[in-house]
This record gives structure tokens, C-alpha cells and sequence, in this order.
């Protein structure tokens, strides 16, 4: 099978899409012949040059034959499927689909994106919560999509680099893993993600023993702040900025919990929920609150909170903190087999390859 794969957001830029990307295209070319088309820039100025680019490659390629499966990684680049579906001859498109994209964004591009993906042969969806808002609001019939969850495989440490890593954050943050009781969040910090929130508001309800870890940047970085110097005990939370790769992979490892009080938003949806299954490969349980697709990604592995109960989220970490060290360790080993079960890139690449063929079959 030959595949063409078209992707707006590809490494060296970082994030989830352009995670997603980088390991779909790797893991598919160990089973079938794809070509990559892809932006490398990180400021959308550069679409200007590589839609047009994007069509011009996928045309050609059509027009020759020269591919089966031309995919899409998202509804901005399947845009360009409406324009190219008088020539697509056998070909067969598909795209995938995100719920961020279908509720952000001006009436125009939506509307393009929309137009685009309707003309795919098959959707490949990232999760309940995105098939529901693709089904509300941009009226796709539920059976032309298909559920396909992104893989979640961080980069796990060597254990010699690991353990650099870990005393030399200990000693800078005066902060012991296994004996201090640390919990972490990560991530991009923008408003739905509910951190300036959840430190006026929950970490109050915290045991004062309790430190909380803030790691990233983002539009809410000054609230945060705000919110961490309006505390009785500043030094509860230390909001570290954006670290390393390497670091943050130690991060998710040796701290005890992972948590995400995100907050509904109007216009801004949680699609997938990245952060936390990446936690929970590396062996960290999650506390979360039902918010969005958090409620999909945390189905095992961890805790699910009314949205918006301060109170029983903070009781739910202390919960965690009550069951023994046996307990404990074997949280976050369920949480370790259930990422890896759900959400291996094997297992992912699997059904993306499955996808194709059945849109390939007669």
C-alpha cells in the first residue's frame, strides 16, 4: 500500500499533533510504503507557502497513480481534499480528526476544514468526546468515523540518566521522591487546563505536606503566579516553567501523582488528553476531573472527579495518600499496563493500517 501523508505540524516544533505525527508516519513505514509531506515551521504564516505546496504534491501524485491512501492529519491539511477529490481516480482519503479544531477558529475555516473532511473516504476520530462534537456540529454521520485513539510512548530515561536527573532536582528544590509527597502537573498552561484555578482553589484543601508541581509555559503563566503568591504558603507550589524533555520525563516517573483540574471552557475542548496517559506510562496515577475527554483517557489509571468539586479532589488525593505503599505501587503499575495496553503506538499504527485496507477493499 502506498500512502501520502500530509501534516501541517511535524518536529522539530513541539506538541501533541506533532507528536502524533512523527510516530504515525515512523511506525507506518515499517508496514507499508509512505511518503511524508510535511511543515516543519512553527509560525502559521507558513501555510501561505505549504497548502498551496501540499496540493500541488498531492495532485501530482494522484494524477500519476502513485498512491492508495492519501491521509490527512488534521481537518486544516483535509481541507485540501475537496479540491482534489475530481482527480483522486482510486485513490482513497482519510483524515483524522480533532475536537479542539471543530470548536476554535473563524466560520471560514471551519467551514473549509468541514467541507474537506466530508470529502474523505474514511475519518478516523481520537475519541468519543470529538465524534460527539463532530456529530453535533459539523452534522458528520457517526458511522462514516472510526475511533482510533493517538498512541502515548514517551521517552523513557536510561537508568544511569534517570538518576542524575533525580538528585540533581532534589537538591536544587529541596524535594525528596519516595518520601516526600509531590504531585505534578505538565503541560501547556492555558485557561482550560484550570491551574491558576486549582492553586487558589484546591490547594488550600491540600494536606500543607503536599507540593505541587507546575511545569510549562503559556497565556496563564501570570495568573499562576498570581494565584501561588495569594497562597498562606507560597512554596506549596513551584511552578518551574518549560523544562527539558528529559527532566520532565524524570518528573513523570518519581512524582507520586499527576493532576489535571481542568475547567470547562466554551470554544476550547481537551480532545484527547495527552498529558495524563503519558504520565501514566511512566508508571504515575492520575487524578482528573471529568471534564471533556479526560473522561475517555482516564478510564483506568486513576481517578475521575466531578468538575469543578475542589473538595472531593483534594479528598481524592488523600485517598491515594492513605492506601498502603503496596497500594500504592501497584496503582501505578495498573496505570503503566493500561497506557500501554490502550495506547502503545503498535497498537495504534495497527488500526490506523486496518483503516486503509478496509478503504481500499472493494
Amino acid at each position: 500500500m502506498r500512502v501520502l501523508f500530509l501534516t501541517r505540524r511535524y518536529p522539530p516544533t513541539r506538541g501533541g499533533a506533532q507528536t502524533h505525527a512523527y510516530k504515525l508516519y515512523t511506525y507506518l513505514s515499517a508496514r507499508m510504503l509512505v511518503t511524508l509531506v510535511a511543515l516543519r515551521g512553527r509560525s502559521v504564516l507558513h501555510l501561505a507557502w505549504f497548502m498551496p505546496w501540499a496540493l500541488m504534491r498531492a495532485a501530482w501524485a494522484l494524477l500519476a497513480r502513485r498512491v492508495d491512501i492519501l491521509y490527512f492529519s488534521d481537518g486544516v491539511t483535509a481541507s485540501l481534499a475537496a479540491a482534489l477529490s475530481p482527480i483522486r481516480g482510486r485513490a482513497r482519503f482519510c483524515s483524522s480528526l480533532y475536537g479542539l479544531e471543530m470548536t476554535f477558529g473563524n466560520r471560514l475555516a471551519q467551514s473549509l476544514m468541514r467541507a474537506g473532511t466530508l470529502a474523505c473516504d474514511g475519518i478516523a476520530v481520537i475519541s468519543d468526546n470529538s465524534i460527539d462534537i463532530a456529530e453535533r456540529d459539523w452534522h458528520i454521520p457517526r458511522e462514516r468515523m472510526r475511533l482510533i485513539y493517538l498512541g502515548a510512548e514517551p521517552e523513557e530515561l536510561a537508568p544511569d540518566r534517570d538518576e542524575r536527573l533525580r538528585r540533581a532536582f532534589e537538591a536544587d528544590h529541596a524535594v525528596h521522591f519516595g518520601r516526600d509527597r509531590v504531585v505534578l502537573n505538565l503541560g501547556r498552561q492555558i485557561p482550560r487546563k484550570g491551574i491558576a484555578a486549582f492553586i487558589e482553589h484546591g490547594v488550600p484543601l491540600l494536606a500543607e505536606d503536599i507540593r505541587l508541581l507546575v511545569v510549562g509555559g503559556g497565556p496563564d503563566a501570570e495568573k499562576i503566579h498570581a494565584a501561588r503568591s495569594g497562597l498562606a504558603n507560597p512554596d506549596r507550589v513551584v511552578v518551574l516553567g518549560i523544562l527539558d524533555d528529559d527532566t520532565s520525563s524524570m518528573l513523570r516517573r518519581h512524582c507520586d501523582l499527576f493532576l489535571m483540574p481542568n475547567v470547562p471552557t466554551e470554544g476550547d475542548v481537551e480532545g484527547y488528553g495527552i498529558a495524563p496517559l503519558e504520565a501514566m506510562y511512566l508508571g504515575t496515577p492520575v487524578v482528573a476531573f471529568a471534564v471533556d475527554a479526560l473522561v475517555e483517557a482516564v478510564r483506568e489509571g486513576g481517578w475521575l472527579v466531578p468538575a469543578g468539586d475542589y473538595q472531593k479532589f483534594a479528598d481524592t488525593v488523600h485517598g491515594f495518600y492513605d492506601l498502603s505503599p503496596a497500594e500504592r505501587s501497584t496503582a501505578g503499575e495498573d496505570a503503566r499496563a493500561y497506557c500501554r495496553r490502550e495506547y502503545g503506538w503498535e497498537t495504534t499504527t495497527a488500526r490506523y493500517a486496518d483503516f486503509f485496507e478496509e478503504l481500499c477493499s472493494p
